[in-house]
């Protein structure tokens, strides 16, 4: 069983009876999607684990400088809340705000730093 269901349990939509009730088909494909959601997070799991214990065995760094790390990275949009959120970055070229989702400034073109590689 999905660890998000586990953990939430079933939607509450799924619950319905009645006319307002989800098809067959729409529960089978958001039982598809979690199940789909569940083995990429278990993928990104694993990799991120293999990543540390290279570094880590490696002598680069420490479960200190792991742990310091993802609370600088998750402190970036301003909320300590165990995510990466996008934001906003200032463009080299002009200083002007643009989302951390784009590639290129909106207002003059430049490339935008990426803050994050995943996500």
């Amino acid at each position: 069983m999905s660890v998000f269901i586990q953990l939430f349990g079933a939607s509450p939509g799924l619950a319905k009876t009645g006319p307002d009730a989800p098809t067959k088909s729409e529960v089978s494909r958001l039982r598809a999607q979690v199940e789909d959601l569940q083995r990429r997070l278990d993928t990104m799991t694993l990799a991120a684990q293999a990543m540390w214990e290279l570094l880590r065995a490696h002598g680069r760094f420490s479960d200190t400088d792991l742990l310091e790390k993802m609370q600088e990275v998750d402190l970036r949009d301003g909320e300590a809340d165990g995510r990466i959120s996008s934001g906003l970055v200032n463009c080299p070229g002009c200083g002007r705000r643009n989302r951390t989702s784009r590639r290129h400034c909106v207002f003059c073109g430049a490339a935008l730093p990426t803050p994050h590689v995943v996500g």
